[in-house]
């Protein structure tokens, strides 16, 4: 049977998912928070990067196409998510729900590419949550929202980024200076909680995108007068 965790871990874990949920900016994903519970996920298929390449980190990723042997709530309904054909993204949908006590995981879109890079057979199940190493950890260990986003970008992204949370700069020139206060503001409230988790992920490619995040917003904040 399903293992439980106790309550406020969960909580905690929900929580977090509601203000990372919030965030825009980064280059390999972007984040719709839909509800208090879950967070839909939408991940770039290609790296274009190619000075930005994992080589150590793959052992940090793990992926079964479907939850076996355990008890596990269904999602909102897959018609929900569009259902248009999206070469170039695969989506997921995150759930945090209270009643279950643990994180859950599944693919909205891209199901097929995903089965075929991974070298499995079969097809996943829309209705049925994926196994994912954070999955498994989240009931002996710590985990944050944001080991769940970087494993599903190493799992998805093609070559996988050395850093999953890369900063779009590009994304950011666009905004206007009041947006990009805001937006660079929070994205560096954000990944310094990350930085304070000694997380895995907690890089030194993370440390320099927040000193040219703190650059960016210092300079919009005298246009806001």
């Amino acid at each position: 049977k399903l293992v439980i965790p106790d309550r406020r871990k969960m909580l905690l874990l929900a929580q977090e998912m509601q203000v990372v949920g919030c965030l825009e900016g980064f280059k390999h994903f972007s984040l719709y928070l839909r509800s208090s519970e879950e967070l839909l996920v939408t991940i770039v298929n290609t790296n274009k990067d190619t000075d930005n390449v994992a080589t150590d980190r793959l052992d940090l990723v793990n992926f079964d196409p479907v939850m076996t042997d355990r008890e596990h709530p269904p999602s909102s309904p897959c018609h929900h998510t569009p259902s248009y054909e999206d070469t170039e993204h695969t989506s997921y949908l995150i759930g945090c729900y209270e009643t279950y006590r643990r994180p859950f995981v599944w693919v909205r879109t891209g199901h097929e590419r995903l089965v075929s890079r991974c070298e499995m057979f079969g097809t996943i199940d829309r209705d049925s949550p994926i196994d994912l190493l954070s999955m498994t950890r989240y009931v002996i260990d710590n985990i944050s929202i944001w080991d769940i986003l970087a494993e599903l970008v190493l799992l998805t992204s093609e070559p996988p980024p050395a850093n999953p949370f890369d900063i779009d700069h590009t994304f950011l020139d666009n905004l206007t200076s009041a947006e990009q206060a805001i937006t660079t503001g929070s994205l560096l409230h954000s990944l310094n909680k990350l930085l304070c988790k000694d997380s895995v992920w907690a890089t030194t490619e993370i440390l320099r995108d927040m000193e040219h995040l703190a650059l960016r917003h210092v300079h919009t904040l005298p246009s806001l007068e």
